[in-house]
């Protein structure tokens, strides 16, 4: 029997596909459980998670890319959905700082204009570097394919995407840090704003995501096999090779080897979530996290290293407090999102909500 690519559907903001959403709440699960010290439980298992969850996320944010949007239409989407919530939460730590703790004014809002700087080294709630980012490998996107357009040459897209992979991995340390010169005063900076500096790996991960799952081989994936397969391969090279990813701190230690696991988690996550499709209460779960995935970015640090911390201290059994963190991580912001966003329209839209018809893709 040959196997045909299935192409699959244009997807508007008005289509979800249940494993893509299935796939985001894999994600965004394996994101709450790789904070919060899990290397203590399990370091196998830590960096299986770390060889592909941020390139799976940046890939499945592609996914969705429309790239023949005006570029205005491009950057107020993008606001809507990645800035202002980004700008909600760090306000609303400033308000909270101020309100609930002994910090002064002006060490707030030194911290306040350092979160606005969008660069994990100097966000309180570290997770949120995602998301200016993403804002700008949505504008490089957008470049990289009108460039694309103009010249007429397919294969330039992919010679181009992987130049960018080579150059962007080849040069990950060059701003971290960097020397910067502010009126006479030397100062050491981590990073450039919103990540600006990760943007060729991220971008290509990203492309990617626009670019294959036009035709995602689905009855491929569907297979058992394939996702025996997958899994054997990925845990393979990270048991016995040595070489990890963390964007956050500017980590990719082998171009070839960390980019074949990364393609090798995103394949297995898609793989897996084609599986859990068919079930059909496990994947009504997962379709539900992975709709509020971004509520979950926002929140789970906080609330499962509260939660960790004080089980810690009552039982002082580490086990016991990590596994009890990471549910509150998960359950806590599933609870915020249900009780306090989506049923206030005006709170939903800070985060990126609308109120469509029909549940929409997100941008």
């Amino acid at each position: 029997m040959s196997l045909a690519l299935q192409p699959q559907p244009m997807l508007t903001r008005q289509t979800r596909i249940d494993y893509l959403d299935i796939a985001k709440g894999i994600g965004i699960l394996l994101v709450v459980m790789g904070h919060n010290d899990f290397s203590l439980i399990s370091p196998f298992f830590f960096k299986l998670i770390y060889s592909f969850h941020m390139p799976l996320f940046f890939f499945m944010s592609g996914i969705f890319f429309k790239s023949d949007l005006s570029f205005l239409t491009l950057l107020r989407r993008r606001f809507d959905s990645v800035l202002r919530p980004y700008i909600f939460i760090i306000l609303l730590i400033f308000f909270a700082t101020l309100s609930f703790t002994k910090v002064d004014f002006v060490h707030a809002t030194s911290r306040l204009i350092k979160a606005l700087y969008g660069n994990g080294h100097y966000l309180d709630w570290v997770q949120l570097w995602f998301l200016p980012h993403l804002f700008v490998v949505s504008l490089f996107a957008f470049l990289f394919f009108k460039l694309v357009r103009q010249t007429r040459l397919p294969w330039l897209k992919w010679a181009l995407l992987v130049a960018a992979q080579v150059v962007g991995v080849l040069s990950i340390s060059a701003f971290w840090p960097f020397t910067l010169n502010f009126f006479g005063r030397q100062l050491t900076v981590f990073g450039l704003p919103f990540s600006l500096d990760l943007v060729f790996i991220s971008g290509f991960f990203f492309i990617l995501g626009c670019e294959l799952f036009k035709k995602f081989p689905v009855t491929l994936f569907q297979k058992p096999q394939m996702l025996l397969f997958l899994g054997l391969l990925l845990s393979l090279l990270v048991w016995f090779f040595p070489p990890t990813i963390d964007f956050n701190i500017r980590q990719f230690d082998a171009l070839f080897l960390n980019t074949l696991e990364a393609l090798l988690g995103i394949a297995f996550t898609l793989s897996l979530a084609l599986q859990i499709e068919r079930m059909a209460r496990l994947a009504a779960i997962f379709k539900y996290i992975g709709r509020a995935s971004l509520i979950i970015l926002l929140f789970q640090v906080p609330i499962q290293a509260f939660w960790s911390d004080k089980v810690l201290a009552l039982t002082g059994n580490f086990p016991s407090a990590y596994w009890i963190g990471f549910l509150a991580g998960v359950l806590g912001p599933l609870a915020i999102n249900a009780l306090f966003i989506q049923p206030n329209p005006v709170v939903g839209r800070w985060f990126g909500q609308k109120v469509y018809a029909t549940a929409p893709v997100n941008d």
